[in-house]
């Protein structure tokens, strides 16, 4: 029988009345549909996030007291830029079209890529990654990126606080964030295995490496260089690859937008303690996170949808394909009715003018 794994000691399990009230008692969602998502899943490991870390949880209402984008100083600050750190061929694996199409549909707002990065060279004498930076002002910049590098295996590991020190010096004016994605492998500090990516939300900047999202590789749980490739069928590795890039990408921009984890559904926001825990978690957004997306971008929330399933459905995604045609369904039910219902209002009123006036 297997060991049952708690969560983290002083973690407490929202309750409906809980859940209700992040949400906000006037969100125009239905019963139906908020029962559309399932509850918080319980840790399965010993390492899974909620096993370790005592989350207090985002209500909407804290959430619209925190964000940084939701006052007239920000209002300029209004588009995602993406910048690619890596050359081109590597990057070949990753459709970066999709990805920005997706990001795109996601937050309903225009997203850029912008070229900080050149010439992105392995230099053999020093063992470290080389490349050319452009600034604001258009100059350039050889960089010695800061990297660590096993002999052996002959893997190499960029560190992402130098990145994310190179991206601060390059935020445009109009950019709510700038996200620098690679297929490099990531470090932050010695002791680390690997991280996915850093972001530090006051500057308006990530870094995030798709390099372990890769299916055809599998990875050892000790040393960081220790990986090796793995048989997996060619027709599924670009698929599970932008899966798992679109999730990454959303759920950490989604931190940059003032979005923290979530405790009360199972939600693209859900922390992860490892890449298990990550691949098993929905793409899409809870009630909560929605409505707070929504007070950002102000987008239609069909629509949204529609254009999340024409993606999933380019891209064969068949589990999110069937979870949005029921939202979606559910959704546009529920707008029928608040219109009948309207619709009948407005007669009512008719009617009783229409008697007033015979009285008259």
């Amino acid at each position: 029988m297997s060991k049952k794994i708690s969560f983290v000691r002083g973690f407490r399990v929202p309750k409906q009345e809980d859940i209700d009230a992040a949400l906000g008692h006037d969100a125009s969602f239905s019963n139906e549909f908020k029962n559309s998502f399932n509850p918080l899943p319980s840790p399965t490991s010993d390492q899974d996030w909620l096993a370790n870390y005592k989350e207090k949880g985002q209500t909407y209402t804290k959430f619209l007291d925190e964000c940084p984008y939701l006052d007239d100083d920000s209002s300029l600050q209004k588009y995602i830029y993406l910048t690619l750190l890596d050359n081109d061929d590597r990057l070949s694996l990753l459709n970066i079209n999709h990805l920005i199409d997706y990001t795109q549909r996601f937050f309903q707002t225009e997203v850029k890529l912008l070229p900080l990065f050149t010439n992105f060279i392995w230099n053999k004498s020093k063992r470290t990654w080389i490349c050319t930076t452009k600034s604001r002002n258009d100059s350039t910049k050889e960089i010695t990126l800061r990297t660590r590098y096993d002999p052996t295996s002959e893997h190499s590991q960029i560190c992402v606080d130098n990145v994310l020190n190179l991206l601060k010096r390059s935020v445009p004016q109009d950019a709510r964030c700038l996200v620098a994605i690679t297929l490099h492998d990531f470090y932050s500090s010695e002791p680390d295995l690997f991280i996915a990516g850093l972001a530090q939300g006051n500057a308006r900047v990530a870094a995030f490496s798709f390099f372990r999202y890769d299916p055809r590789l599998k990875f050892g749980d000790e040393f960081w260089y220790d990986w090796k490739i793995k048989q997996t069928q060619s027709k599924l590795i670009s698929k599970t690859l932008l899966l798992r890039s679109c999730r990454l990408l959303t759920h950490e921009i989604g931190h940059l937008l003032g979005i923290d984890h979530c405790i009360y559904y199972n939600c693209l926001m859900n922390g992860s303690g490892h890449l298990k825990e990550d691949f098993s978690q929905p793409l899409f957004l809870c009630p909560i996170d929605m409505r707070k997306l929504s007070e950002l971008a102000k987008f239609d929330f069909i629509q949204r949808y529609e254009q999340l399933l024409e993606f999933c459905t380019e891209n064969q995604f068949k589990d999110e394909i069937n979870l949005l045609e029921k939202r979606l369904e559910i959704l546009k039910n529920d707008k029928e009715i608040i219109e009948t219902k309207k619709n009948k209002n407005s007669d009512g009123e008719q009617i009783q003018k229409v008697k007033r006036l015979k009285k008259k």
